[in-house]
């Protein structure tokens, strides 16, 4: 009982810290935040699982101490519960991406060149013999260039529209170039991915938007980019058929 009650304590304490450092960006260096979330989400969850099934069955001295150890070993399960809600654990990928696009033979370029858009920090060598990864754009499993029949004027003000719902701030826009960039982030958290629309003119009343979504580092995005990608458009598409 006592282990269990100390890896679940250290283990909740440990999701709970990085979660809220993840959403006030506190320095956290030489281990990539994320990775090591997912690490004790998924530690506290099983401590939690089994300390439930222990709780319930073994014979305490107290019912007081059953209700405590009970009580903690549930208080285990909270943070991944709030991630599976805001994120989706499904949603989470090893793969080797950290740049999405629509349109690979022809992606999206930001305003700013990748090496002054980075934010990378030092992490340390264990970490980057496993995360870190050669960048390069890959195509969306799903999504492909998007034909709307509206001219890209009024498809400009529904992609505005979509960044403010989402809360995504501007960062730029180039009306000579069709395309506008914003700042995004998943639910939890304020460390933001760059992330482009770019609208191009295909006859009257035609626009085609293409999307792409890059993270700020060179490790792995453990699928941000795709759920970056995938949240604009069912977004867009609302704003679309109003």
């Amino acid at each position: 009982m006592r282990i269990l009650s100390i890896i679940g304590q250290v283990s909740l304490l440990a999701s709970l810290f990085i979660m809220l450092g993840l959403e006030f960006s506190f320095p956290i260096t030489g281990i990539p935040s994320a990775f090591m979330l997912l690490c004790t989400l998924t530690i506290s969850f099983l401590t939690g699982v089994i300390g439930l099934a222990v709780g319930f069955t073994y014979s305490f001295k107290s019912g007081v101490v059953k209700a405590e150890f009970i009580a903690l070993m549930g208080a285990c399960i909270i943070p991944i519960a709030l991630v599976q809600v805001t994120l989706g654990l499904q949603n989470i990928s090893f793969a080797e991406v950290n740049d999405l696009t629509t349109s690979v033979e022809n992606p999206p370029m930001f305003n700013q060149s990748r090496d002054r858009r980075i934010l990378d920090r030092d992490t340390s060598v264990f970490w980057e013999s496993f995360l870190r990864i050669k960048h390069s754009v890959k195509s969306h499993p799903n999504l492909q260039t998007a034909v709307v029949s509206l001219d890209c004027e009024t498809a400009a003000r529904k992609v505005h529209l979509t960044f403010h719902y989402l809360g995504w701030l501007r960062s730029f826009s180039d009306s000579t170039a069709n395309s506008i960039e914003a700042r995004a982030s998943w639910a939890i958290g304020r460390r933001v991915n760059d992330f482009l629309v770019r609208l191009t003119p295909s006859g009257k009343n035609v626009c085609m938007i293409d999307l792409r979504s890059a993270s700020r580092h060179d490790r792995r995005d453990l699928g941000v980019n795709l759920l970056l990608l995938d949240r604009f458009m069912d977004r867009f598409t609302l704003e679309f058929i109003k």
